[in-house]
Parts: C-alpha cells; sequence; structure tokens
C-alpha cells in the first residue's frame, strides 16, 4: 500500500452538515484510509492508498457532493 496525503481548500462548506456530507462522500471511496474535514478553515484532508485511488477522483467526488474545490 503507497498512503498519500492531500489537502483540499473547500469553497460553499459552512456547517456541519456540509462538513459531514463531503466526509461521507469520500469514505465511500475505495481506497480512503482517513478523511479530516475543517470548517473553520474549509479544508479537507485526505489520507488514501495510491495504488486504488487518484487524487483527482477524490477532488471529483468533493465536487460531485455539490462544493467547489479551489
Amino acid at each position: 500500500m503507497a498512503e498519500q496525503n492531500i489537502a483540499f481548500n473547500v469553497e460553499g462548506m459552512t456547517s456541519e452538515d456540509s462538513a459531514e456530507s463531503i466526509k461521507n462522500s469520500l469514505t465511500m471511496l475505495n481506497g480512503v484510509i482517513e478523511v479530516i474535514v475543517d470548517i473553520d478553515t474549509r479544508r479537507v484532508v485526505v489520507e488514501y492508498d495510491e495504488e486504488r485511488l487518484s487524487a483527482e477522483i477524490i477532488k471529483g467526488t468533493i465536487e460531485d457532493a455539490g462544493f467547489e474545490v479551489k
């Protein structure tokens, strides 16, 4: 397993519900190890197995949940 960390700045994440929505969407992806969501900084950090998942898929999943990734 090749573990990687990636961080995204996410616009539109303003409540616990939106943070939970992002976290739930990401944890369903095969290869995600851990998701840390910080509403105050609008930052999402994902630890994942890069052999099973790409950063582009993670970013797309956040966008598919209705948020803008910077």
